[in-house]
Order: structure tokens, then sequence, then C-alpha cells
């Protein structure tokens, strides 16, 4: 029986093949499909609610929490995003050290009762301790381990690749039902009710995803801290992490902003549309996660993201020129598709840039503490630069904005690509 550190380990040395050129892999056991259903939920309910809070951002400012400022209310939603991948920098290396069992039964539980505590919420405060806090924290206790899990057990990059853009599906699947969920039955039954809904919805996918559980294989012996300070000195891990602070800073702000610009900008469309948008642009992701996983076992994950982001700018950039209803769409899509592959790849990416199976578990959680610093300031930086309540014609900073940051992020992310590229043209060389 294969253990962790066999399978990681070809892989994660310089001695590793390019994916374009290794072997087929052998088919996926019935095991690595259960690890890889388990992650597919558990993006369902990390990523798909965290793409949810366009229509708790709109709700809380007209209805829930009315008076408060657009930046303010954004502090919900991003501090919930920098605890999803935050908290991995404690649950990563506790994933290295084998307890991962434990970590995805407390996240799960703590975050379905994050909502029930929401549903009962009417204050500013209430629902910033509920849904940031509590929600954010349960969600990432599971995500950053169940990410390394899915990683440790599949052999071939090329085949990680594929299974992790698969499972980075679900967030599209959540951001699709969920919002929907949300848009239908709030009228209907109430906001205390819709969010119940929601929080039952997510325990009973929690329920399926525990048979992951049943084959929970101990991990080999960890000699590192909390934080793998080798890590701060690998100069290609470093300009990959400022990369991963940047992008998300920008890519957070369509999903937050998109319905309430789409107002302004387009005062014809109805309320509803704005909510249709979220739901577009998460089925296009869902598209874009797919073929994401299909080009990064060809090209490579790290030249595919690389692409990702100079497209992304582009198109941030250019929604500043957007205003009418066929244009939005078109974007939404377009977005959707690019954003898809910037969140679907890193986990296939920090393996690559791994020295250790043992150093899996902790590097992924600093890579996605940085990544959680980027969603932390990016939205409520963008709601202070245009407060949407002032109806000022300068919403075109917001989007400059989130364009510069992912410009930058492309230009960071051009270190590792060309380090690897020429690790494994050295590897390539030395076997011909």
């Amino acid at each position: 029986m294969e253990t962790a550190s066999d399978l990681i380990a070809p892989l994660s040395t310089p001695s590793a093949l390019p994916p374009s050129r290794e072997p087929i892999p052998h088919r996926l056991t019935s095991k690595q499909w259960i690890q890889i259903a388990s992650t597919l939920i558990v993006f369902i309910n990390t990523w798909g609610v965290l793409l949810t809070f366009g229509v708790f951002q709109t709700y809380y400012e007209d209805v829930l929490l009315e008076g408060q400022s657009s930046s303010k209310i954004s502090w919900i939603s991003t501090t919930c995003a920098f605890f999803l991948l935050s908290v991995g920098v404690i649950a990563g290396p506790l994933y290295d050290r084998g307890i991962y069992r434990t970590l995805f039964i407390f996240g799960s539980l703590l975050e379905v009762v994050g909502f029930m505590v929401l549903s009962l919420s009417t204050k500013y405060y209430q629902v910033f301790l509920s849904q940031a806090v509590c929600v954010g924290i349960g969600a990432g206790a599971v995500f950053t381990p169940s990410i390394a899990a899915t990683a440790a057990c599949i052999t071939s990059p090329a085949t990680r690749s594929r299974a992790i853009g698969f499972v980075a599906t679900g967030s599209s699947i959540g951001g699709i039902i969920y919002p929907l969920l949300f848009r239908y039955l709030q009228p209907q039954i109430g906001f205390a009710w819709t969010v119940r809904i929601i929080g039952f919805i997510a325990f009973a996918l929690y329920l399926l995803s525990y048979l992951a559980l049943a084959d929970n294989k101990k991990r080999p012996s960890v000699t590192h801290g909390f934080m793998d300070l080798s890590a701060f000195r690998d100069l290609p891990f470093v300009a990959l992490s400022v990369s991963a602070l940047l992008s998300s800073a920008a890519y957070y702000i369509p999903f937050l902003y998109l319905p309430l610009l789409t107002e302004i900008r387009i005062p014809s469309t109805n309320y509803n549309f704005s909510f249709d948008l979220l739901a577009i642009l998460n089925g296009a992701s869902a598209i874009g996660r797919v073929l994401a996983g299909l080009a990064a076992a060809v090209f490579g994950p790290t030249e595919t993201v690389c692409v990702s982001l100079a497209l992304g700018s582009i198109l941030l950039f250019s929604w500043i020129a957007v205003a009418t209803t066929a244009g939005i769409v078109v974007w939404v899509i377009f977005w959707g598709m690019v954003s898809g592959v910037i969140v679907a790849l890193p986990g296939a990416i920090v393996p690559l840039l791994c020295s250790s199976p043992t150093e899996l578990g902790t590097r992924s959680g600093m890579y996605w503490l940085t990544g959680g610093i980027g969603l932390l300031i990016g939205a409520p930086i963008g709601g202070a630069i245009y407060d949407f309540k002032s109806q000022k014609p300068n919403w075109w900073h917001l989007q400059v904005f989130a364009g510069v940051f992912m410009l930058g992020a492309w230009l960071f992310i051009l270190f590792p690509v060309a380090h690897l590229r020429q690790r494994s043209a050295r590897v390539v060389g030395s076997r011909s």
C-alpha cells in the first residue's frame, strides 16, 4: 500500500519530469475517488459559500444592515475569506501531524453552527461574529487539509492537476446553488429560515464527505515547526505567495460588487438580474476550472495560471467600458472562466515547490495565508475607493484598482514559472 511519502516524494523533488512528458498514469482507485469527492464537497461548502456573499452584501446594505457603509459591510465577507485561507497556517501543520480527521469534523460542525447563529442575527456585530468568524474559521479548518489530502493521494502531477481542477468546480456549484436559494427563498420564508436551510444543506453534504475520513492514513513524522522558515529563503515560493496576495485582492471584487455596480452602471436592469449574473459567473467559472485542469496537465499548472492572470488583468480593465446588458453578460462569462483557473490550480502548484512530503500541509497553509490577506484587504479598500451609496461617477477607480493588482500578480508569477521550466529542462537534459 502506498503511503503519502511514496506518492509525493517522486513529484516534489527536482528529479520529477514535466507533466507533458510523463507516462500515462494508472486509473484512480476507489479510495482516491472518495477523497476527490470529499474535497469537491469541501469546495461547495467553502468557496461556494464565499461566492454567495454578493447576495448577502446587497441584502445587508438594502435591508438587514441598512445605514452601514459598503466598506464596513464588506469586512464581513472578506474576514470570512481571510479565515478560510489563513486558518491553513495552523490546519496545514496539524494535517502534517496526522490530525486530519479531527480538523475536518471540528471545522464542518463549526461552519454549520455559524449558519444557525447567523439566522438569529440582527445587529452588525452579531452578523460579523457568526458569518465572518464562525463560518470562516470552520471553513478554513477543512479547506487546506482537504486540498493537501487530495494532492497527497495522487501520484502523477498531470493527474493531480486534473483532479484539482475537477474538485475546484465545487466552488462554482455552490456559487450557483446557494445564491439562487437565497434569492428565491428569502422573499418567501424570510432571511432566518433561508440561512438555516443553507446550513442544513451544508451539513448534509458534509455528512457524505465524512466517508473520506474512514481511511485516513497516519502521516509521516514531522520535524519542522508550524512555520517552515526555509520557505522564506525559497524565492520561487515567495514570489508565488506574493502573486497570490495580489491576485486575491483583485479576484474577489467582481464577485462582491458586481450586483451593485451593475445596478448603478446599467439602471435599466432589474433587481433580480443582478443576482442572476452571479449564477452565470459561477457557471462559467465551473467550465474554466475543468479546462484549467486539462490545460495544466499538458502545459503545467504554473504556465496555465500565468496566462490566466494576464487575461484576468485585461478583463478587469475592460470592465470599465461595459455599460450594456449584453456587454455585462459577455464580460461575466469570460471573467468567470478566467477567474476559475486562478482559483483552481494553486493546489497543484504548491507541491511542485516542496522539497519533502512533510512540507506539503505547512507550505499550503503559508501560501493560502497570503491569499487570505489579499482577500481581507482587497474588497474593503475597493469599498473605500468607491462608496456605492454616493452614486458618484468615479466607479471606474474600483476597476482600475482590481486591474492593477491582477497585473502585479502576473508579474510576480513569472519567476516561479521560469524556475520550474529551468528545473524541468535540467532534468530532461540529464536523462537524455
